[in-house]
């Protein structure tokens, strides 16, 4: 009973403690950690020290055992979760995977928690922020990669995604959870209607896909509507749920050993194409599936999870069951600050800074504006939040029957709950549906607002709505309060790519989804950049990077018409592409523009079947181009700023895979032709001999845009120098013959 009041001062604070011993009751917290329960504790990288690093890491990994209560304010927002199944104390269990890598050394550390959003269960910090391939058995970080051990940061993980199973063992797989089932309250099942998609192109063209819940019923098939499409565009162009389908009537459930359900069918001959067209299903086609689902999960306790497990390791010196916070030896590691260390109370950490990519930046999102900031003892849970390539988007994770691993795209998937306002952090009335809230609105009335920075790319502008974050929706600029920096990374894809190396371009195979070969221009650079730019604002007031992004008032933020874009007309170049032997010849591309992107407009999605108002559209807006087809108005890396081809955020749907559509998530290259003997003459665009004087002009260009880039905030030295100014001196000869 001791430790168990022991934690609940942590987590209340002793002024909360005392009053509820004066009214002779212990106040009952939102949220505890019953149990850490750890079950592995190993010696990260192979037990090798990581380059730069003071000293070895270490890896502690288990289950969260975790308890929540269900009628307290701070957990009110949770979906069904008065419904869930309660211990005799009234609250709500559950249990997550967790991993943490630390310093393996408290003296060899710094008073930094680094919270990494798991994204379908995975730890994508491990490769855009830590380096090595394996935390248990790769190789560690080298000289010339800026991981975050090189400042003795705390790395930590777990699990939040309700349908991903625990495991326990999360070192080396999948971060899942245990959340409850929810039911009635004589016990019988819950039930509703439920909506599932599928594509043929991500499931290997199997005519068979699992569905998330399952059915109320094997037999009765009365309710359910299974219909198909090859686009989401009616005759006006818009995107509409009633736009043309055609019925599947050759199909069945079909039962699994692992007691999941999934639905086998039959395409029919034709469905409905764009334009009022008829043409053969393929594997771009868009099954949609209605049907009564049952045993829906209170996914949303993953907000609490997190809450409660950062605050907790923070915080607190031992679980409810009296078992030692692995981390409380973090008061004795370096502190961050000369105020961090003359506090009168040491936490186990100075700060948190809580970061997510794509999935996961959409949770941090979310995360903040349901409230969850705020801690049981009313303070932040992150100090700082990173939102990396969310767009305008949030998560499907606060309903009934959700399933958190989709997201809206402009082809596949459109109708995801997760789209609607609020998209920017500022507290506005919202000119299109005439709502006023903002991401900022919970933090700001509890006064747990972190600093935050959003960083996007391309693609979230042409897929994710992210010019709704900067501007009001009918296509005027927001001022960003003064917590909120915005950044865009211009010419990149979902996530980006792998960097140009030696700028060579390949062609699309012949089975290729997309029309175009991908974006190769990378992210992560100006991602690390970003951490150490939040610790600075964080710990010593020093402001971050200014904000740069395409505005409206700059002329750089437009509506995707081909004139207000400026993009050339590519409908017929000859662009330097390698083949499977890595020869590099003029190949024929066809790039009619189109102004494709992910439209959205007032969308209620109170049923399972969503009821779209095409009369109340969002203004989306997306960047200008320069001449060559480039964006304007973002950060511009040396891969775009010193160009090989045109980069853009958007491709187009091949031939057998609903042609024309978006290709959602993927960029484009266009390369520039080699030489003006070999430049199509309906290219526009100047040919590499044109542009560069040979490959040591070339390099010389591309260094002096990194280290002005390093001097503004938006790169770090080493990776100036071992990403962009390493690979220009690799371009290959095939592209800019002279040296």
């Amino acid at each position: 009973m001791k430790t168990t009041i022991t934690l609940l001062t942590a987590l209340l604070g002793a002024a909360a403690m005392e009053q509820a011993h004066a009214a002779g009751a212990t106040p009952k917290p939102a949220g505890y950690i019953e149990q850490l329960e750890i079950t592995q504790t190993v010696d990260a990288f192979g037990g090798a020290t990581p380059a730069g690093a003071a000293g070895p890491y270490q890896l502690v990994s288990g289950i969260v055992h975790g308890k929540l209560d269900a009628h307290h304010p701070d957990n009110a927002m949770i979906t069904d979760l008065d419904k869930a199944p309660r211990d005799a104390h009234g609250y709500v269990s559950y249990t997550t995977d967790f991993v943490i890598l630390r310093p393996k050394s408290a003296a060899q550390a710094r008073r930094v928690l680094f919270y990494d959003v798991a994204n379908r269960g995975r730890k994508l910090a491990e490769e855009f922020f830590i380096g090595g391939k394996s935390l248990r058995n790769g190789p560690a970080p080298g000289d010339n990669y800026p991981s975050l051990l090189r400042a003795g940061y705390t790395i930590v993980w777990s699990g939040w995604q309700g349908d991903l199973k625990q495991s326990g063992a999360a070192i080396d797989g999948a971060l899942g959870t245990r959340f409850p089932v929810v039911a009635n309250k004589d016990g019988s099942a819950i039930t509703g209607l439920s909506r599932e998609e599928y594509i043929p192109d991500f499931h290997q063209g199997h005519k068979e896909f699992k569905l998330a819940y399952p059915p109320a019923s094997l037999r009765d098939k009365s309710q359910v509507s299974f219909t198909v499409r090859q686009t989401w565009r009616n005759a006006q162009g818009q995107q509409d749920y009633q736009a043309p389908s055609a019925p599947v009537t050759e199909w069945h459930y079909e039962p699994k050993a692992d007691g999941s359900v999934s639905v086998v069918f039959t395409p029919p001959s034709a469905v409905p194409g764009p334009a009022g067209t008829s043409v053969p299903a393929d594997q771009g086609s868009i099954y949609s599936f209605v049907y009564p689902a049952s045993h829906p999960r209170v996914m949303a306790i993953g907000f609490a999870a997190v809450r409660d497990l950062v605050s907790f390791l923070r915080d607190a010196s031992a679980d409810a069951k009296g078992a030692a916070n692995p981390l409380n030896d973090m008061k004795d590691a370096a502190c961050v600050s000369q105020q961090a260390c003359t506090a009168h109370d040491k936490r186990n950490f100075d700060l948190t800074i809580g970061e997510g990519i794509s999935q996961s930046g959409r949770f941090m999102r979310d995360f903040l504006y349901m409230g969850f900031n705020k801690n049981a003892q009313g303070n932040k849970v992150f100090d700082g939040m990173i939102a990396i390539i969310p767009g305008g988007r949030r998560t499907w994770i606060n309903e009934r029957f959700s399933q958190p691993g989709r997201w809206s795209k402009g082809h596949e998937e459109h109708w995801m709950p997760g789209d609607q306002f609020p998209f920017a952090y500022n507290v506005m009335q919202d000119p299109v549906s005439g709502v006023n809230d903002g991401l900022l609105k919970q933090c700001s009335a509890s006064m747990t607002c972190p600093k935050i920075m959003q960083i996007d790319g391309s693609f979230e502008w042409w897929g994710g709505r992210g010019a709704l974050v900067v501007t009001d929706g009918a296509g005027k600029d927001l001022t960003l309060p003064d917590n909120v920096r915005y950044y865009l990374i211009s010419g990149t894809q979902h996530a980006g790519g792998p960097g140009l190396k030696n700028g060579v371009v390949k062609q699309n195979g012949q089975d290729s989804m997309c029309q175009f070969p991908p974006s190769p221009v990378t992210q992560a650079p100006v991602l690390r950049a970003m951490i150490p730019a939040m610790e600075n604002w964080l710990a010593k007031g020093q402001l971050p990077p200014p904000s740069r992004y395409p505005t409206v008032t700059g002329g750089t933020a437009v509506t995707p018409d081909q004139a207000s874009v400026g993009f050339p007309a590519l409908d017929n170049v000859l662009a330097p592409l390698a083949n499977a032997a890595g020869t590099v010849t003029p190949t024929e591309l066809h790039l009619s523009y189109s102004g494709i992107h992910n439209p959205l407009a007032v969308t209620d999605y109170r049923a399972a079947i969503p009821v779209a108002d095409p009369t109340r559209p969002y203004r989306i807006l997306v960047p200008k181009v320069d001449a060559d087809g480039n964006e304007l108005g973002g950060i511009a890396q040396p891969e775009v700023a010193v160009p090989l081809a045109t980069y853009t955020g958007w491709n187009l749907r091949a031939a057998g895979h609903a042609q024309g559509e978006t290709c959602s998530s993927l960029g484009s290259a266009i390369p520039f032709a080699v030489s003006g003997a070999t430049r199509s003459s309906s290219d526009p665009r100047p040919a590499l001999d044109q542009r560069y004087q040979g490959r040591a002009d070339y390099a010389a260009q591309v260094k002096a845009t990194g280290d002005k880039l390093v001097q503004e905030g938006y790169l770090l030295p080493l990776d100036a120098e071992h990403i962009f100014a390493a690979h220009a001196r690799q371009v290959s000869p095939q592209l800019i013959p002279q040296p």
